[in-house]
């Protein structure tokens, strides 16, 4: 009887939490757009590690705590990245890991789409956002798709200028696999 129970114990709350994936650092997964003098300049991170925790029957269950190596940024442009990466901006000496944690994920009424309340840190600063984003079955995992947008000053990136905005759209295209 002890060995039944046991192997109950063991196996049961297996069954009951959304299932552990690992994100794929891939060109592209972590990506965004800020204008520039008018004209939109493109960038990435690279870097992506961590945990998403998803399974479409278990929401309540489902989280994500994954980040980015500030250092990698790119743009296509050395020189903008070595400065990007000064204390002006990103500070990546300081502050190497940009960090997305999400919980709270609902359905957003659509097929394969969710909401997600997330804690955004960068430069040890941490702004809640409610990020909307698709999850496309695939083997093994899922492929996620999300576009939100955020403010480049509310995490102290840089400073006022004419020519920068400062609202910055991040796309994230990330392959999750177990």
């Amino acid at each position: 009887m002890l060995k039944l129970l046991l192997v109950f114990v063991i196996l049961i709350p297996s069954g009951l939490v959304a299932q552990v994936l690992k994100p794929v650092d891939a060109p592209g997964a972590v990506s965004f757009v800020i204008n520039n003098f008018g004209s939109g300049v493109d960038g990435s991170f690279r870097g992506l590690k961590g945990e998403i925790r998803f399974d479409t029957t278990k929401l309540a269950e489902a989280s994500m705590n994954v980040s980015v190596d500030a250092a990698t940024i790119e743009t296509g442009i050395n020189m903008r990245n070595r400065h990007l990466r000064g204390e002006k901006y990103f500070n990546v000496e300081k502050f190497p890991v940009i960090s997305i944690q999400g919980s709270q994920v609902k359905s957003a009424g659509k097929t394969d789409t969710y909401m997600m309340t997330a804690r955004i840190t960068i430069k040890g600063i941490s702004k809640l956002y409610t990020i909307t984003f698709s999850a496309k079955p695939q083997k093994n995992g899922f492929f996620f798709e999300g576009l939100f947008t955020l403010n480049r000053r509310d995490f102290d990136v840089g400073s006022g200028s004419i020519s920068l905005a400062d609202e910055v759209k991040v796309r994230l295209k990330v392959a999750a696999q177990q």
